[in-house]
């Protein structure tokens, strides 16, 4: 049988202009070594069954095609003038690692040139997959409805897309606002079938997220679903990582099943720039390899930890773009009421032992937390992160790891006189004591209101404050460490979020 792998890219002025992204210039030859179009063959040998790979290709105006591993020509096809399909064989069992490839040489006599096509498997057996789209928002109306038109004009009606029929949309609602918006409203009649629109109290992205969680497994049994893919209100898609999602889900090996598809992100203002495929995290601390990684460069879309499996245990995916299996995805296996910020991290480590693939693609553009205001994200960013140790580490260790952690973050703001941060990093070790029963006791979006006006205290009482703090970690520590560790497992649960939901 054959699956879709993934589609021939070319810039596109509703996606992405840049050109270097999907092929190169070399004399007359066009090369698709771009990083949209490249094949990375060590995962898919890996984690998949493909028993062939092919290029599917129609052309016109081509008079040559050549395959390429890596800068090596491995076959060389003459091409018709008139429009033609292909059907041609990369020499699938010769290799073990690299990427594969092709270019075209165009034909001088022809005024247009044209192609399509994807890159094709074969497989014995195909696996049925079917994904939930889950798309938590807060009154970001026009997003929403951007991101929609691409997801229903480019993959649910291109019925040429094997994957059109194997996407069901959820957006959750946490601002309860685009019941009002007029052009979404008129635009989810004709998709009402395949798109759901569920207002939410607004629990943050943990909440919304985990609601969408809620409702795909609510349908899991009547719509046949497999998968849930996260993706944020805001980011821009590449509508091709549904049909590279799709066919590495359709031909996953038994043993990887359940393996989470994590989705590389680019920066939106400067799109040519990875700014994460995957990131490390280890006692609060995030590491991010590839960060700012110019990808228009052929040695850097080939770099090393972009195309190795051996980094399948230590990376966790943003919720950017995230797909997980339901067998991962539970009642019993959900996440943490964190609001915003870590409660992907938090997540993707506690799932960490069934593997994480991130391939070329399957990628969206994003503003990046860099080019964000701190504000109350800090208290967050502490909270969760004590938060975080806790369920990573032995008592003891869990018990070091958060007061080094806690007095880095903290002294460094006093001696730079940072008091407005200050006031949230003192805040965020105090409500992080109170332990897991306050945390789903709260009203998020109170509570959230409350963090945004914290206000700036004065040099005498914030060095008073931290030193109380201080203290009170040292002596309390102990406690919180075994509270979290002892009761959140009774939290994650379907019957504890629906409460949570309710209040």
């Amino acid at each position: 049988m054959e699956i879709q792998l993934q589609t021939i890219l070319q810039p596109d002025p509703e996606i992405c202009v840049e050109e270097a992204l999907y092929f190169h210039r070399k004399g007359e030859e066009i090369c698709f070594d771009g990083y949209f179009n490249l094949f990375y063959i060590e995962k898919w040998k890996r984690y998949t069954r493909l028993e062939k790979l092919q290029l599917s290709i129609k052309t016109v105006g081509y008079q040559m095609l050549r395959l390429y591993h890596n800068r090596e020509c491995v076959d060389e096809i003459k091409l018709e003038e008139s429009e033609h399909v292909y059907t041609i064989e990369f020499p699938w069992e010769k290799y073990t690692d690299g990427v594969f490839w092709f270019s075209l040489v165009p034909d001088e006599k022809c005024k247009m040139q044209q192609i399509s096509g994807y890159y094709m498997g074969v497989c014995e057996k195909i696996t049925h997959v079917a994904i939930g789209i889950d798309i938590c928002t807060y009154r970001r109306e026009e997003y929403v409805l951007r991101n929609l038109k691409v997801l229903c004009e480019r993959v649910l009606q291109n019925e040429e897309l094997q994957v059109s029929k194997a996407l069901w949309g959820y957006i959750i609602d946490n601002g309860k606002t685009l019941d009002t918006y007029e052009p979404l409203q008129q635009y989810l009649k004709a998709w009402q079938e395949r798109i759901s629109v569920i207002p939410n109290k607004n629990a943050g992205g943990a909440g919304g997220f985990t609601r969408g969680m809620l409702e795909v497994l609510e349908d899991k049994e009547e719509r046949q679903l497999t998968h849930v893919v996260l993706m944020d209100d805001d980011a821009v898609l590449e509508p091709d990582l549904f049909v590279r999602m799709y066919g590495f889900l359709c031909v996953v090996k038994p043993e990887w099943k359940d393996i989470i598809l994590g989705g590389t992100m680019l920066r939106e203002d400067k799109p040519y720039l990875l700014f994460a495929s995957g990131e490390t995290w280890s006692k609060g601390l995030i590491k991010n390899a590839n960060k700012n990684l110019d990808v228009r460069e052929y040695e850097n879309a080939t770099r090393e930890n972009l195309i190795t499996t051996k980094l399948e245990k230590t990376l966790y995916s943003g919720w950017w773009c995230c797909c997980y299996s339901l067998n991962v995805i539970r009642e019993d296996n959900l996440p943490i009421p964190l609001f915003l910020h870590h409660d992907d991290i938090e997540f993707g480590l506690r799932n960490q032992k069934n593997g994480i693939v991130f391939l070329n693609g399957i990628s969206v553009w994003h503003r990046t937390p860099d080019s964000r205001v701190v504000g109350s994200n800090l208290y967050y960013d502490i909270r969760n992160d004590l938060i975080e140790i806790t369920q990573q580490y032995s008592q003891k260790m869990a018990e070091k790891c958060i007061w080094r952690f806690f007095w880095k973050r903290l002294l460094i703001r006093l001696i730079l006189n940072r008091k407005k941060e200050v006031s949230l990093v003192v805040r965020g070790a105090e409500d992080f004591l109170k332990g897991m029963d306050w945390l789903w006791k709260q009203d998020p979006e109170k509570l959230h209101l409350k963090i945004r006006d914290v206000e700036e205290d004065g040099n005498w009482i914030c060095w008073k404050k931290s030193g109380r703090v201080c203290l009170k970690l040292i002596k309390e520590r102990k406690n919180a460490v075994l509270n979290y560790q002892n009761k959140t497992g009774l939290y994650t649960k379907k019957s504890a979020w629906m409460k949570y939901l309710s209040k």
